[in-house]
């Protein structure tokens, strides 16, 4: 759906005005795209809170590059990044995946965390097979997500099996181990499996092993 396509089909949608970053850039939104993706959204805009008089929301602590990317995720459904050509191209794409995949879980887009789960995989296998993310954007990771990002577990997985034993040796690892307690778990019960068991890659398996669902659906889970 191209972005003009929709802008046409929802010509008589009343549009909303969100105001991102510190400096307040303003996005004008279908009002019904964001709520079809954001429950957050919709409950922000409806009954008596004040931006559903106002018909406009202050978002100062947003990544406005991140913003862009989703609202044009919600215009076209695609996401625009970086090609990872080169080693810093690669880098840049994990930025631009991590802070978008924070405002997706900030807002509860599941639908878009997957996607970008799916965009993360296809760097992680064949042809691309590129290096995991380093331990800057993964600890941004840890410190904007859930215990159930599929992000997180996406990341621990590569690491797991890419993992240079050399980084061990590093001086610095100590340090790491312990300012990220939550990574370093997770990477420990990772190899731990890997090496007790007859485990296959997982990144051989399918993007969609690591998809969140819907809040929802999580909950029905449990009561059931």
């Amino acid at each position: 759906m191209s972005y003009s396509f929709a802008c046409g089909r929802l010509r008589d949608v009343p549009v909303l005005i969100l105001h991102v970053g510190p400096d307040e850039t303003a996005y004008h939104v279908h009002q019904d795209l964001l709520f079809s993706a954001s429950k957050v959204f919709k409950t922000a805009f409806s009954g008596k809170f004040r931006e559903s008089s106002d018909r406009s929301m202050s978002l100062p602590d947003d990544d406005v590059g991140a913003f862009e990317r989703m609202t044009r995720w919600l215009y076209t459904q695609k996401l625009e990044l970086t090609d990872p050509i080169t080693a810093e191209a690669s880098s840049e794409c994990y930025w631009q995946l991590a802070k978008l995949n924070t405002l997706a879980d900030k807002y509860d887009i599941t639908t878009l965390k997957n996607l970008i789960v799916d965009n993360l995989f296809e760097l992680s296998v064949p042809p691309k097979n590129v290096e995991p993310p380093q331990m800057d954007v993964i600890t941004y990771v840890y410190n904007n997500t859930t215990e159930r990002s599929s992000f997180r577990k996406l990341v621990v997985a590569w690491c797991a099996w890419n993992i240079d034993f050399e980084w061990y040796k590093n001086d610095n690892t100590r340090d790491i181990i312990l300012e990220l307690p939550e990574f370093t778990a997770d990477l420990a019960i990772a190899l731990a499996l890997r090496a007790g068991h007859n485990v296959s890659n997982p990144l051989e398996d399918i993007s969609s092993n690591y998809h969140e669902k819907p809040a929802e659906e999580v909950a029905e889970k449990k009561v059931g």
